[in-house]
């Protein structure tokens, strides 16, 4: 009788091994069909196995249970082979999905970038190659000697010896004598009107207080266009220049043009003429707001290659005048000044455009703060402007040539198109202005949406602010963009015309960005077309203007009679 019962065993368990060879076999094949086809039926034949390998297991329990119920050990054994041959499964299963496994979420939103943003691998890279080769960057080998320039300028400026304060006659025959000695300007820069003559103001000068460089080189996001690239460096006036009333009537511009003369001649008379050519130009386009310029000679070519100006920017500490009274709702130049004779005593119109250029004068630090930590909140925030910079260059016409004559331009600039940006990113102010770009977006993705919102934006019909408070900015008319501290109009000065001809530029390079993938070269016209900022392939018809103003200028002083404004 025992005899028997294990020869039933041995039968049994004969059995059970055969039915497992054929399970193992059939497995192999499904294996083998699952891996040729893709990644999701791939996952679904995974389930399917999962579900067949259930059912097997069942019919197994079934056959073994009509057999015998008593054969516990046998089950055990068929359970255990079962297993193994599972785990051998998985493991060729995880294998093959090695070589064709779904995309992670990062290589999906890769994808998603480069398919839907830019419409072509191409665009994108063509843009990461732009912005390797134009994005200057400090403290790299490319622009060692520029640093080493700009250490020296500090150190120069930082040591001018002072000069006492004198009328207005005297500091203009200064000046005139200055500039014969070192071959530079014989005047004094003073902005329109200038200085009438016995006007009782005092000019004098000492050494900056603060020197530093600021701007777009500092940032990170200086980027070399079609006229170079500008480092800007801020000589703070010392405050015992000033007096408390000379935010009225112009005399503190007088007394900045006066200062950027002295710039000028302290370092005309340096060892730094030999390395740059000097000169005084206008930041913006605008009289009151002179700056000493250097460009790198052509013989210094470590400098020269890199093709920068840099600017020597006169600034005054914000708290020296009450930015409460340099509001875009209040007047700054009385009438008796202007007009002799006039009364002071009737209502005083609002001089907004005045009082937002003293103002950034005193805010140039605060405005630098603000996009420095936009830099640290936004990670291609920098990346971004740079496009922005390079872009507005090719598009801008200043320095261009028409009939012999250089074109001014107008007063939207690369600070200007980068405020919009930090606007855009950090949004801000008590007005419902949220921000309309996420921090997380790449470069390519910040300048696609600044595209698009200076295409359709108007400035003065819908005015947008960044500090807490428009302080009258929307009632003084024209375009509205509210700095961070709510106290200057950074538009301020900003012609229609402009804003017009920005918004028309900005809609042409969306449709660009949102076009199909073979709508011809977009990179080029986007970033590269020279034609960009002709003026004569851009309008119909050009004129020109020619206004002596020597009859103007006649009883003041600081103007030769040749000036003509066009």
């Amino acid at each position: 009788m025992a005899a028997k019962k294990t020869a039933t065993e041995n039968r049994s368990k004969r059995k059970s091994a055969a039915i497992d060879d054929a399970q193992i076999k059939k497995k192999k094949a499904q294996l083998v069909e699952q891996v040729s086809e893709s990644d999701n039926e791939i996952s679904n034949s995974d389930e399917s196995m999962a579900s067949a390998s259930g059912s097997e297991e069942e019919e197994e329990e079934e056959e073994e249970g009509e057999e015998d119920d008593d054969e516990d050990e046998g089950e055990h054994d068929e359970d255990e082979e079962s297993r193994s041959a599972g785990d051998i499964n998985k493991t060729h299963v995880e294998k093959k999905k090695g070589l064709g496994s779904k995309p992670t979420n990062a290589e999906i939103m890769a994808l998603n970038e480069t398919a839907l943003l830019f419409k072509s691998n191409l665009f994108k890279l063509q843009v990461d190659e732009l912005l390797s080769e134009t994005l200057v960057m400090s403290n790299t080998k490319e622009t060692r000697g520029l640093d080493a320039a700009l250490k020296q300028i500090r150190d120069v400026l930082l040591q001018l010896s002072p000069v006492a304060e004198m009328s207005v006659d005297a500091a203009s025959k200064m000046v005139r004598k200055l500039g014969r000695a070192c071959n530079g300007p014989s005047s004094i820069p003073f902005p329109d009107p200038a200085p009438p003559a016995g006007m009782a103001i005092q000019l004098g000068f000492r050494a900056p207080a603060v020197v530093n460089v600021v701007g777009s080189y500092a940032l990170g996001m200086a980027a070399r266009t079609r006229a170079g690239f500008n480092v800007d460096m801020i000589a703070q006036m010392p405050s015992e220049l000033f007096q408390e009333r000379d935010h009225l009537n112009m005399r503190y511009f007088y007394k900045r043009a006066f200062y950027v003369s002295m710039l000028y001649a302290g370092l005309k008379q340096s060892a730094l003429s030999e390395s740059f050519e000097m000169s005084i130009d206008c930041m913006r386009n605008d009289l009151r707001l002179p700056v000493v310029t250097l460009r790198p000679r052509s013989d210094i070519r470590q400098l020269a290659k890199l093709d920068c100006c840099v600017r020597i920017v006169p600034t005054v500490a914000s708290d020296k005048f009450s930015l409460r009274r340099l509001g875009a709702d209040r007047n700054s130049i009385r009438p008796s000044f202007l007009i002799e004779g006039a009364s002071d005593e009737d209502e005083l119109p609002a001089t907004p455009q005045y009082n937002a250029a003293l103002s950034a004068d005193a805010l140039m630090v605060t405005h630098m703060s603000y996009l420095f930590e936009t830099t640290s909140v936004c990670a291609d925030f920098a990346r971004a402007a740079a496009l922005l910079r390079i872009w507005h260059g090719q598009r801008n016409t200043h320095g261009r040539k028409i009939g012999g004559q250089k074109l001014a331009g107008g007063r939207i600039n690369g600070f200007v198109l980068t405020m919009v940006l930090a606007w855009l990113v950090r949004g801000g102010g008590n007005k419902g202005n949220g921000s309309r770009l996420s921090t997380g977006l790449g470069a390519h993705q910040l300048f696609k949406g600044a595209m698009e919102f200076l295409g359709a934006h108007d400035f003065e019909e819908q005015p947008l602010w960044m500090g807490d408070s428009d302080a009258g900015f929307a009632a003084s008319g024209g375009p509205v963009l509210v700095d961070p501290t709510a106290s200057v109009n950074i538009l301020a000065g900003v012609q229609e015309w402009e804003l017009a001809e920005l918004r028309l530029a900005a809609r042409a390079t969306a449709l660009d960005l949102n076009a199909s993938g073979g709508s011809g070269d977009r990179f080029s016209r986007v970033f590269l077309s020279p034609d960009s900022g002709d003026v004569l392939l851009r309008y119909d018809h050009v004129l020109r203007i020619s206004v002596p103003l020597g009859p103007f200028f006649a009883p003041r002083h600081g103007f030769n009679a040749p000036i003509a404004r066009r």
